[in-house]
């Protein structure tokens, strides 16, 4: 009988220079692509929770994203 992991298998789209780069730094802590989103998803999670409400949240998602695109933008 297998056991479920409560883990699930994820798709995505990056850019492959970045993706090059961050598998070249992780490189330098034996870290693994997963352990990273995985970091960044939970982050994100508890970060948004923090939020005293709705609007907060969204204008906080917005602001990330400005700055994910800037950053990927300007390499």
């Amino acid at each position: 009988m297998k056991r479920k992991s409560g883990k699930i298998r994820v798709n995505i789209s990056v850019d492959r220079k970045i993706l090059e780069k961050a598998k070249t730094k992780l490189r330098f802590f034996g870290g693994k692509l997963s352990t990273l989103f995985g970091a960044y998803l939970e982050d994100f999670v508890s970060s948004m929770q923090n939020q005293p409400n709705e609007k907060s949240k969204i204008a906080e998602l917005e602001e990330r994203i400005k700055v994910l695109e800037n950053k990927i933008k300007n390499g």
